[in-house]
């Protein structure tokens, strides 16, 4: 197929230095333009025996830094993804139908000017389509200098816990919730171009301060269903978020990141004392590769009061959402939200974290903040496989997984074949959407597999009478497996024996679980 390819000459776009006038909201866009641009694979399907990809295109936007793509549409099969490759440097998204519904029908930003977009099918799959509509790329990013004082003091730093947000660029820090969501500032989602993509371990920018962007892998959707903010200004600015798991690695943002802030119960009393440490993505222009980084500068608290405090630390556009932490005690007691210094000093704002509004979201969280293993609810994810009986195997469980717990935590499957045997295979390193047998491993290898029990069946009438039943508490507390400790999410499936099946096995749905103390 012809490459497509952007023609128009770059647009490059301004950002208005941060003047005098207090409380400035410090989001920053990065420049970019956006082009309608159309194709369509049409319907396509894979008749062989073999998985294969059966459409491909390229998308070329010569001399941009970075881009992202846009889809009208996406069709997928079961078992088949959506696959976009980066040329410059052969990093790789997948998605399926459930993962490109997650990311809005939009690919992980890429850095680079050619990308290639497939469709990959499992053997004998049904019908796809994938439609592209247009595309995002990157333009060059004009320096922008302001700071609290003469100079600015700001350095390098890597803290795994905060993100970058984008396209609207601000500054987002996982906490310590049951599902380690993140909190920002509230206008960077209500401007347009609101924050939906995550990304955690960002690299320098270019010699001209063009971002450039971490392999897919560390870029993840946000959940809109998750959202909750605010934004009437200084005082009541602020937002409480979550985002779906990598396709990739499966894993969450928290539990690839493996740390987060402790949240305060609030601002402290005021302490000539006490420095507060302001750690974020503000843009920059010497050296121009800090640019959209992670930076940190540790400066006076300068006040405290109603649902704000002051403090003297350098801040940028781009660092709304960062993280106030109070230096002497590592703790997150506010949320950066806007900028009133200037060369000859002032102060910079932000939320105290026990402001009213903030509290209520927190205490009632919504989408995927509110439910998932991390919340003490096992979930049961994927799809099984129809069997040689026209049945749909499923799981289910009973209990709780603990460490230390008598109680049994059971993992069950039903509507299997009866009187074969069944195993459950488990693994410690995120979902999984491999094509296996005309199914989905929906476990992330390495797998460790249970001995395997012979099913007598259950009672009653009907075809599909199979059983398989096993407490998981039993094997972790067994130290069989002595990674199966306080905290280690689990996911597990189980295969079954099907004579009547053409690869002659079968697979249910899985489940995904968090082990307690």
């Amino acid at each position: 197929m012809t490459p497509l390819r952007l023609t128009r000459a770059l647009v490059v776009a301004g950002l208005a230095a941060l003047g005098a006038a207090p409380a400035v909201a410090q989001n920053a866009p990065p420049p970019s333009f956006r082009y309608d641009l159309a194709t369509d694979t049409g319907w396509v399907r894979n008749p062989r025996a073999h998985e294969d990809v059966i459409a491909s295109f390229p998308v070329v936007a010569t001399g941009v830094p970075w881009m992202r793509l846009h889809f009208a549409d996406v069709q997928l099969a079961e078992g088949a993804r959506l696959r976009v490759v980066g040329h410059a440097e052969g990093t790789v998204q997948e998605l399926d139908a459930a993962e490109a519904a997650r990311w809005a029908r939009t690919s992980a930003y890429f850095n680079g000017d050619a990308l290639q977009v497939e469709i990959v099918a499992p053997p004998r799959s049904g019908r796809c389509r994938v439609r592209l509509r247009g595309v995002t790329a990157g333009a060059i990013h004009p320096p922008l200098a302001t700071q609290c004082g003469p100079t600015d003091d700001r350095t390098l730093s890597s803290d795994p816990r905060i993100a970058r947000l984008l396209p609207a660029l601000c500054t987002g820090w996982l906490l310590d919730d049951c599902n380690h969501c993140l909190l920002t500032a509230g206008h960077c989602f209500d401007t347009p171009g609101e924050i939906d993509t995550v990304q955690f371990n960002v690299p320098l920018s270019t010699s001209n301060g063009t971002l450039v962007h971490p392999p897919p892998e560390d870029q993840y959707p946000v959940d809109p269903a998750s959202r909750q903010f605010a934004n009437t200004g200084l005082g009541n600015d602020w937002a409480y978020f979550g985002a779906f798991p990598n396709p990739i690695t499966g894993k969450t943002a928290g539990e690839a990141q493996g740390v987060w802030f402790t949240l305060a119960p609030g601002a402290p009393a005021f302490d000539p004392n006490l420095t507060i440490r302001i750690t974020g993505y503000g843009v920059d222009g010497s050296p121009a590769q800090h640019n959209g980084v992670q930076q940190t500068h540790v400066g006076p608290l300068l006040s405290t009061g109603p649902d704000v405090l002051s403090y003297g630390a350098d801040t940028f556009s781009g660092n709304s959402g960062s993280p106030v932490v109070v230096e002497q005690t590592g703790m997150a007691v506010g949320i950066h939200t806007h900028g009133g210094c200037t060369v000859g000093g002032g102060a910079n704002s932000g939320l105290d974290v026990a402001q009213a509004g903030l509290q209520a979201a927190l205490a009632a969280p919504r989408g995927v903040c509110a439910t998932g293993i991390s919340c003490g609810t096992p979930e049961v994810y994927c799809s099984g496989k129809l069997n040689s009986l026209f049945c749909l195997p499923f799981l289910s469980h009973a209990g709780a997984p603990s460490a230390s717990s008598t109680a049994p935590f059971t993992i069950d499957a039903e509507d299997l074949v009866a009187n074969r045997p069944s195993l459950l295979v488990y693994g410690l390193n995120g979902r999984g959407s491999l094509p296996f047998h005309g199914a989905t491993l929906c476990v992330k290898a390495p797998l460790t597999r249970l001995l395997p029990l012979q099913d007598t069946g259950k009672a009653g009438s009907g075809l599909c009478r199979g059983t398989y039943s096993v407490d998981f508490n039993g094997h972790v507390q067994s130290g069989a497996d002595p990674r199966l400790s306080s905290g280690t999410i689990v996911r597990a499936q189980v295969f079954y024996q099907d004579p009547g099946d053409p690869f002659g096995d079968g697979l249910t749905d899985a489940i995904e679980f968090q082990i307690a103390p």
